[in-house]
């Protein structure tokens, strides 16, 4: 028997599942502490499973896959147990992550609330990039803090989601030191590009959310079976974003090079890492 995917959430495993049953591919669910693994029981079916979890990873939610739950009558059976997943939503935030994950994930919404609030411009803050040159390094940490920023409710659910997404994934499967560089370097470099091209009014973990998806997207492509990845629709759903904002139709003001050269960053760090086999 050989482990074909690991998911986070019974209800994709399950339809996943019962999928699988209903192509013949025998295959059972095996629940460790956080995760339910599907389990192929013939290894000659082995790579018809795969490439159908491609497909299924591609989208998860075509009616097919729901269809073949209902068939199978697991809908009914494990009512229980998905009212009591959905219901454990906090139980979820801590599992999908670590401490890098939470931290920066409560820091800006942290630092978001104190600023709706009206206790401080974030623009002028102690937390902005550098107005002017040349830097004062005393005060390395601007470098980072405009990451932490967000000027907007829609700004930050856009980015704290993804980061807590794709962030968690990273931490969870490769490490915290592997998420820490990933965002410190994505953090320095995107705010960098962002003040010498553009100037230094900005701030977001967008930058840093283009590194993760650049990040996770290649290195999944490099390492074939890895549990780091990131589907190629999602990926280029989120890269034609980066493009709309180029082109300048959106209706909100983008920091596009500091997506950009986030996106640049982590895929740069996901090819080496996958060249020295980390």
């Amino acid at each position: 028997m050989t482990v074909l995917h690991s998911f986070e959430h019974l209800r994709l495993a399950q339809a996943f599942s019962d999928y699988l049953n209903s192509k013949k591919i025998h295959n059972i669910i095996q629940q460790s502490e956080f995760q339910h693994q599907i389990i192929i029981k013939n290894e000659t079916q082995l790579i018809l499973a795969e490439s159908e979890l491609a497909l299924f990873l591609a989208n998860p939610t075509k009616s097919k896959y729901l269809s073949a739950s209902w068939e199978s009558g697991n809908i009914e059976a494990n009512s229980t147990s998905l009212a009591y997943a959905n219901s454990s939503l906090l139980s979820n935030f801590k599992q999908h992550g670590g401490i890098i994950t939470h931290s920066v994930f409560i820091i800006c919404l942290v630092i978001y609330g104190v600023s709706a609030l009206g206790f401080f411009n974030p623009i002028n803050s102690i937390f902005s990039f550098f107005v002017k040159q040349p830097f004062d390094y005393l005060q390395s940490w601007r470098f980072i803090t405009p990451a932490f920023l967000h000027f907007s409710l829609l700004h930050i659910v856009f980015n704290s989601l993804w980061w807590w997404q794709l962030g968690g994934m990273v931490e969870k499967k490769q490490g915290k030191q592997r998420l820490f560089i990933l965002f410190l370097f994505s953090a320095i470099a995107s705010n960098l590009a962002q003040f010498f091209l553009v100037g230094p009014y900005f701030g977001g973990l967008s930058g840093v959310v283009y590194a993760l998806v650049g990040y996770c997207w290649l290195y999944g492509l490099m390492n074939k079976g890895s549990q780091v990845h990131l589907p190629n629709s999602m990926f280029s759903f989120l890269l034609g974003w980066l493009v709309l904002g180029f082109i300048d139709i959106l209706p909100v003001n983008i920091a596009n090079y500091a997506h950009l050269v986030g996106l640049l960053a982590g895929l740069l760090l996901a090819a080496t890492c996958s060249k020295l086999k980390l």
